[in-house]
């Protein structure tokens, strides 16, 4: 499609001179891993009422909706295998201090939403200490076994039921028998509770939704547990509906493709949109544009995708981008203004790096599959410099032999709430800024998405909504780019330094991210 016949099409009416901030405010998800956000007592531990202290600063980044990591008692740092499904881990706090942050968070019209791993059990759990030998036990059919006597685990995930858990803990992990119609059931009951906790019909003082981790429809592509979408998810995600028709379930897909199949066969109200994920890593304007005209196909009317750019399980953002101040101010304009619901990953509003490190496997002293070398892509939020100061939860820092891995940023890089909030330019203010850009245009908080051309590096897409459009053009590429964009005068310009060159084209500056609005 030609640049100037697009834009002429698009822009033909004038912008109003300002507008309103949108009502209710835009959806922004806020993912915190829980051990490393926010710390209130001292012990190094992130924990809830830590959050809950915390919740003024996310409001004023524009954030609606919390997205924690797993809270229930876990001998792994993460919480993703459990001890117990039942309670909340002792370090995070208790279910008195997660109701508090649940009223906090609705009196201030925030949602909080719950990550839950059901796939797996430590060896600590009490299916896995009750089965094991005894297939009469009550709990003899919760887990998956080769052998009717109920003593050779089926291998989970990675091949094997054997882990080494940071700080260097030799630990086991089995398979929950999803298949089971006891195991259905308990879930069913077990996902209700955080929905209604009292049970007496009204959710107001539940979680407003939950994220499945590594949601499979093969387990693990065994074979063994088959059709897991329809045949499990299906039927407790339209029972959780029919308990709060509002309550958001979100599903992390494990092949992190496009999620087509979660929505059509297990009734999932959003998936994580890895496909544009993966172009704005490798910062590829065609794969940007093909990814979110691939979005509009696989999700279907009503329903949505979490766009992110990074999130525990991948490189920081900061990381690939090499700190870059223009690479990752790009970063928060793809993940804020490309569409859908923009989810961020605690700290990466300030940049935080880091990365996966082999190195423990390099020095011999843990294998590959060690839980440790994930700890530089979840380390302490950075609320001051100094990464051992008390405010910052640096749990990692408590067996100094068991995690040798520097920090991924260190005093005096800048990377820091303190060193940042009330800096015009910093990373942490543009993300502010392009949220309050969000909440005052609607097409841009709410409005649809469509890619209007794509030429080079440019990427030009429309953001369409009742009460007007917007436009946003991203320079993915590292010099100047120029398309000829007659942009009429109507179109008014909001953020970023796009203008128009010495031989009337429009020029995007490096690595940028440039938006107007036109009424509608």
């Amino acid at each position: 499609m030609k640049w100037g016949i697009a834009l002429a099409a698009l822009l033909a009416l004038a912008a109003p001179a300002e507008a309103r901030p949108v009502s209710p405010p835009p959806e922004m998800v806020y993912h915190i891993f829980v051990r490393s956000f926010a710390d209130s007592n001292g012990d190094r531990q992130g924990d809830l009422i830590g959050i809950r202290q915390r919740l003024d600063y996310l409001q004023r980044l524009g954030v609606t909706t919390v997205m924690l990591t797993p809270l229930y008692p876990s001998q792994f740092y993460h919480n993703y295998f459990a001890d117990d499904f039942e309670g909340i881990d002792p370090e995070f706090g208790t279910m008195a201090d997660f109701a508090a942050l649940v009223r906090d968070a609705h009196a201030r019209g925030m949602k909080i939403v719950l990550d839950e791993e059901i796939q797996y059990v430590s060896d600590r759990h009490e299916w896995r200490t009750a089965s094991a030998g005894h297939p009469e036990s009550a709990y003899g059919k919760f887990l998956l076994y080769r052998d009717g006597t109920n003593t050779t685990p089926v291998p989970t995930l990675l091949g094997t039921n054997d882990f080494i858990v940071w700080p260097g803990q030799k630990r086991q992990v089995f398979t929950v028998n999803l298949a089971e119609p006891k195991v259905q059931s308990y879930f069913a009951r077990y996902l209700a509770r955080w929905a209604d906790p009292d049970g007496d019909g009204d959710p107001s003082d539940g979680v407003d939704g939950f994220r499945i981790d590594h949601m499979m429809d093969d387990l693990d592509n065994a074979g063994v547990l088959k059709d897991l979408l329809a045949g499990f998810w299906a039927p407790i995600i339209t029972k959780l509906h029919g308990l709060n028709p509002k309550l958001t379930i979100i599903a992390e897909q494990a092949d992190w493709g496009d999620g087509t199949a979660f929505f059509a066969k297990g009734k999932v109200d959003r998936v994580f949109a890895f496909p544009i994920w993966h172009a704005a890593g490798k910062l590829d304007a065609a794969g940007f544009a093909a990814a979110i005209a691939g979005s509009n196909t696989a999700v279907p009317a009503g329903r949505s995708q979490l766009v992110f750019v990074e999130n525990h399980d991948t490189p920081r953002f900061a990381h690939g981008a090499a700190r870059r101040a223009e690479i990752l101010r790009l970063g928060a304009a793809i993940t804020l203004l490309t569409g859908w619901v923009p989810s961020l990953y605690y700290g990466q509003e300030i940049g935080m790096s880091g990365t996966q490190t082999d190195d423990y496997a390099a020095k011999g002293d843990q294998p590959a599959n060690a839980d440790a070398r994930d700890i530089p892509l979840r380390q302490a939020f950075r609320w001051v410099p100094d990464p051992m100061a008390a405010e910052n939860a640096a749990w990692y820092r408590q067996y100094p032999e068991a995690y040798h891995t520097p920090d991924s940023n260190g005093p005096g890089d800048g990377v820091s709430v303190a060193e940042q909030a009330g800096r015009p330019g910093s990373l942490l203010e543009t993300y502010r800024k392009l949220a309050a850009l969000r909440a005052r245009w609607p097409a841009l908080g709410h409005g649809e998405t469509r890619v209007v051309a794509q030429e080079k590096n440019l990427v030009l897409i429309e953001r369409r909504a009742k009460a007007g459009k917007a436009l946003v053009l991203f320079n993915f590429g590292g010099a100047d780019e120029s398309a000829s964009l007659p942009l009429p005068s109507g179109a008014v310009r909001r953020y970023g330094e796009a203008r128009r060159n010495d031989a009337g084209r429009l020029a995007a500056p490096p690595y940028s991210a440039t938006v107007w609005t036109t009424a509608p």
